[in-house]
């Protein structure tokens, strides 16, 4: 058994060096998804999305993108209901689809993180030249920011070594953080808006609330609110785009598949599944409070945003322009400087330097947590005893060192000529390779429920009994969130890309191109994007192929004990046991009577008895199991979302 790699076992078991440490609450899981899910998207480069697709279009991208994230999110929860274990991120898609699907997962997700980590590193260090003095500083030089760059990466693994308990308690603090924050520029959004800052000056536009969506698509952003002279070829770089509803079309699809950068982060929460004290309980309610963040919190931020400022504005970033040196500014920002609360503009870029550093702080996290279920399951043995194991305290150090080394991968962006293309090609690599995690994990749900859907004709285990909505979780309306994630997550993979590949051949019909990106960055762009899904398909078809060992997981070989998990502390115990109460249902079904002394030859009716006596005596086995768990929900559902972010007393004793 100690041979065979976890996820492999059966039951499922894991020794102590090869679980994490279970001992994270309520308010410390919601905690890092919270901080995973709100980084530098919202508060810095959500302006690329006003100057893209227009104050109210870039509104509606984060409430679209919000809504496929919730859907994919609400499809996960169930699945991680099932079996909060150490990676269920990984373990679900290995489990239920096809050990080649979750090494897939294991790797993209891995590497996704971790240059998400560098990206937003990145952009931590470029945003403290913000906080020096001045209305419009430039960049620090180059081994200026390398210093800080070293310093925030050495800081977030620090963090990290002193084990999870800490890591937790801390991400709380950055969670209620992150939320005060969003009332924060809201209300001075508000405040501004209604007039009770005084009159706005410099380069305000009165007439952003009559024209919230552009003219059409222009790859370097508007001048003015009326511009007819938008071409395709034969003008200036300053004139090219599309015009009319199509190019609003192109502009806002285009603001959608950027926007899925800031709404991804909820499903963080499925690899903190194996360091929850309460996973059966605690899991399906954070992951139902944090997935609200994308779907209610960010498009309600940046349409307070888009209120108070025109997407003609100078100072807002540009995805497709050549870059500058001087940091891009917030659209918060942008708008406080323009009234008479300018003095909180400095406030404002440490808040969101805190936003973006802690963000690059969760992805080591999750990053650290994926490396080490991919090095236990998948690498060779050597490897696996290394990234694969804990320390004593149940914490993967080495994975986390592995993962922080990869911190340093920011300093590319630091050479004046890249003019912060690094950065951006790392974050569309990112958004690619998490769009096909959830792909694969709504996929897997489909034959996850394909499974379920089996048991029940059999009776012995059903979705819409009692006991699995109380201990378990059912996301209703299935599979239609599934389906619009699997719809959702594929057009960002194909979309992301058009863009950059419409301007590349467009590029050669115009009469300058000054104004816009080199070919080399925009080539990048395409290379981000695309980059990633291609290498989910290599990663899938080599583990499938060039080393055959994966083979699809047949429904019919999906038994109740893939569902319904026993005793956790058991499956994770230190002494080995052979009830396999450890991973759900395994049973002693009496035989069908024998006379003395004769031979016994079972027929179909003997086989139906045997069979029914089986079916019964899963279902009852089940119910014992189920019983025995916390009912999901005791209370009232706003009391218990509140228990996200305030832990209630006598529960904390009890757990400690």
């Amino acid at each position: 058994m100690a041979d065979i790699r976890p996820l492999d076992r059966n039951p499922y078991r894991v020794n102590r060096l090869e679980h994490l440490h279970r001992v994270l609450g309520r308010p410390q899981l919601t905690g890092i998804g919270i901080s995973g899910c709100v980084g530098v998207g919202i508060f810095v480069t959500s302006g690329s999305l006003i100057t893209t697709s227009g104050s109210l279009g870039g509104a509606l991208s984060y409430l679209v993108a919000g809504i496929i994230a919730a859907c994919v999110l609400y499809t996960l929860t169930e699945m991680v209901a099932c079996r909060p274990l150490t990676g269920s991120l990984i373990d679900l898609p290995h489990k239920f689809l096809d050990p080649a699907a979750g090494f897939a997962v294991a790797t993209s997700y891995s590497l996704g993180n971790i240059l998400s980590m560098a990206c937003l590193t990145a952009y931590s260090a470029e945003l403290t030249s913000l906080l020096k003095s001045g209305s419009n500083p430039e960049q620090h030089p180059p081994e200026v920011e390398v210093g800080i760059t070293i310093a925030f990466v050495a800081l977030t693994t620090l963090t990290h070594c002193f084990g999870v308990k800490l890591y937790g308690t801390l991400e709380r603090v950055v969670a209620l953080f992150k939320l005060c924050l969003f009332i924060l520029v809201c209300v001075l959004m508000l405040v501004i808006n209604v007039g009770g800052a005084g009159e706005r000056t410099g380069s305000y536009r009165g007439n952003y609330t009559t024209m919230a969506f552009p003219p059409g698509f222009k790859p370097t952003g508007f001048n003015d609110t009326s511009d007819a002279l938008i071409r395709g070829s034969g003008v200036p770089d300053t004139q090219f785009g599309i015009p009319g509803a199509s190019g609003r079309l192109f502009g806002f699809l285009t603001s959608v598949s950027f926007a899925m950068f800031s709404c991804y982060g909820g499903e963080i929460i499925a690899m903190t599944a194996g360091e929850s004290k309460e996973p059966f309980k605690d899991v399906p309610v954070v992951m139902s409070f944090v997935y609200i963040v994308p779907l209610t919190l960010l498009p309600l931020a940046l349409i307070s945003a888009g209120a108070n400022v025109n997407y003609t504005d100078d100072r807002l970033p540009v995805i497709w322009s050549p870059g500058s040196r001087s940091a891009h500014l917030s659209p918060f920002v942008v708008a406080v400087e323009t009234s008479a609360l300018s003095g909180v503009a400095k406030a404002l870029h440490l808040f969101f330097i805190i936003s973006a550093y802690t963000a690059a702080n969760t992805e080591l996290y999750v990053a650290s947590r994926s490396v080490f279920m991919l090095a236990q399951t998948y690498l060779p043995r050597k490897i696996a005893d290394v990234f694969g194991r804990t320390n004593n305290g149940n914490t993967p150090l080495s994975a986390i060192l592995l993962c922080s080394l990869f911190g340093f991968v920011s300093l590319a962006g630091l050479s004046r000529q890249a003019n912060y293309q690094p950065r951006q090609t790392l974050s569309a690599f990112f958004t690619g390779s998490i769009a096909c995690v959830y792909i694969c994990e709504c996929i897997t749900f489909l034959k996850f429920k394909a499974g379920l859907k089996r048991l029940e004709e059999r009776n012995i285990l059903s979705r819409d009994d009692p006991l699995y909505i109380s201990r378990m979780f059912k996301s209703r309306w299935q599979p239609l969130p599934a389906y619009i994630g699997i719809i959702g997550c594929t057009f960002v993979v194909v979309w992301s890309g058009v863009p950059p590949l419409y301007i590349l051949k467009a590029k050669s019909g115009l009469t300058s191109i000054s104004f816009l990106k080199p070919s080399v960055a925009l080539a990048c762009d395409v290379l981000g994007a695309y980059s990633g899904p291609f290498l989910f398909g290599v990663f899938y078809l080599s583990y499938k192929y060039i080393t055959p060992r994966s083979f699809a997981v047949d429904v019919r070989d999906l038994t109740p004990g893939d569902y319904v998990l026993g005793d956790i502390t058991v499956i994770e115990s230190d002494k080995p046991t052979t009830d396999l109460e450890a991973d759900g249902v395994e049973l002693d079904v009496p035989g069908p009577p024998r006379h003395a002394n004769a031979e016994f030859e079972m027929g179909p009716e003997l086989e139906n008895y045997n069979a029914q006596l089986a079916q019964e005596g899963e279902r009852n086995r089940i119910s014992e199991i189920l019983e025995q768990r916390p009912r999901r929900l005791e209370r009232s559902l706003i009391r218990e979302l509140w228990s996200c972010v305030v832990a209630d007393k006598n529960v904390s004793d009890s757990l400690d």
